[in-house]
């Protein structure tokens, strides 16, 4: 199983074995997990235009995170799957803290508020540090918005509650 921890510093945790920073080949390596993690599936395409690189630009940088990720695995039996000029997680073996408190935040949805409370304090645990913390790209900043603007949406409820 990768578990990938997008909200502070992007990190995979997998086998006992801890990626961060560097260990991914590269920024755009880093970058490219980081955004199939946060988009789900997407075409190579839309990874260059959003990395501001070319296709062959993000098909090295795939190889190169391919190859950090899980040495010596044939790329068809990698974690991260292609087809038809697109690219995604293996649900099977992924999980991703930012569709954990998704998930969370989906299942306060709708609820009264004093049972909104769990999942919602739950998506602020995970919450805690700011999404993508270390990346400066104007697509990650837009991102960390986007997430802090659900928190503090997710939080309303909350505050209510605890108010009473």
């Amino acid at each position: 199983m990768f578990d990938i921890q997008l909200f502070g510093r992007v990190e995979v945790r997998t086998r006992g074995v801890r990626f961060s920073g560097a260990d991914f080949g590269g920024d755009r390596p880093r970058h490219l997990l980081a955004l199939l993690a946060l988009r789900g599936e997407v075409s190579i395409s839309e990874l260059a235009e959003l990395l501001g690189t070319g296709k062959k630009s993000v098909e090295a940088d795939l190889s190169v995170l391919r190859t950090h990720l899980e040495p010596s695995v044939n790329p068809r039996e990698s974690v991260i799957l292609a087809h038809r000029g697109r690219l995604r997680l293996d649900p099977e073996r992924v999980r991703v803290d930012v569709a954990r408190f998704d998930e969370l935040i989906a299942a306060a949805a709708g609820r009264p508020a004093e049972r909104a409370v769990k999942p919602l304090t739950a998506a602020a645990f995970l919450a805690t540090r700011p999404l993508l913390e270390d990346e400066d790209e104007p697509w990650a900043a837009e991102l960390r918005n986007e997430y802090r603007a659900k928190l503090v949406m997710a939080q309303h409820p909350a505050t209510e509650v605890a108010v009473k």
